[in-house]
């Protein structure tokens, strides 16, 4: 199937999701989420800590706890400790994502992948019980191959999907909308494609960047 991607007609042959702000409408939830979360004795600290969460979205939850914990308070914790505090970030979390719509064009975007019989992966931060949950909720899992959750990074998820797939990785693209996302794209020199959500725009380079997924299609499949 060909997508236009850094205004060229390219060749691709599996196309790989970030879920939340680039499938759905979940940004606003994750970011009330987050605020949620802050422990009321450190409730000083929220502005600081959601700075850090906007910049690293696309990053796991357990990353930006663990973060909150060590780099902001200077504290050490136990896993055992960082792991209560990532479940009852997802007791927050997830009623909050339930049922959330997809993103303009993201439905029309994946069924044109489908009907081109185009392979469609998810990878997301999301733990892969969340995710999985947040995907049968909104109705949207059945329109994906394959979905991957966290653990591990995205890059090392991306190496695994194309060394399993063995598709090049100029014959795939990831879509995203954080800089998580764009560094993993670029560790394993697959395209890149920017949906811009609430999170902080990429710091790196960016060779094409889209207000709405259909723009990736040629006329007469969008």
């Amino acid at each position: 199937m060909n997508l236009l991607l850094d205004n060229v007609w390219r060749p691709i042959d599996l196309v790989v999701f970030d879920c939340d702000g680039v499938l759905l409408e979940t940004m606003a939830a994750k970011i009330e989420a987050f605020q949620r979360w802050v422990p009321t004795a450190h409730t000083a600290r929220g502005a600081e800590f959601m700075q850090v969460v906007m910049a690293g979205f696309g990053k796991a939850r357990a990353h930006h706890i663990r973060s909150f914990y060590e780099d902001i308070l200077n504290q050490v914790v136990s896993q055992e400790f960082l792991d209560a505090e990532v479940e009852r970030f997802t007791a927050i979390c997830e009623p909050l994502c339930a049922g959330a719509d997809w993103r303009v064009g993201a439905r029309e975007f994946v069924l044109a992948c489908r009907d081109a019989s185009l392979p469609r992966f998810v990878l997301s931060g999301t733990p892969q019980a969340p995710l999985e949950a947040m995907l049968v909720s909104t109705g949207a899992i059945d329109y994906f191959d394959v979905v991957i959750g966290s653990p591990p990074a995205k890059s090392e998820s991306l190496r695994r999907i194309l060394s399993e797939t063995e598709v090049l990785p100029d014959r795939c693209v990831f879509i995203g909308d954080a800089e998580a996302d764009r560094a993993a794209a670029a560790s394993v020199d697959v395209h890149f494609v920017y949906f811009p959500s609430e999170a902080d725009r990429p710091e790196g380079p960016i060779a094409t960047e889209v207000s709405d997924l259909r723009q990736l299609l040629p006329v007469a499949e969008g």
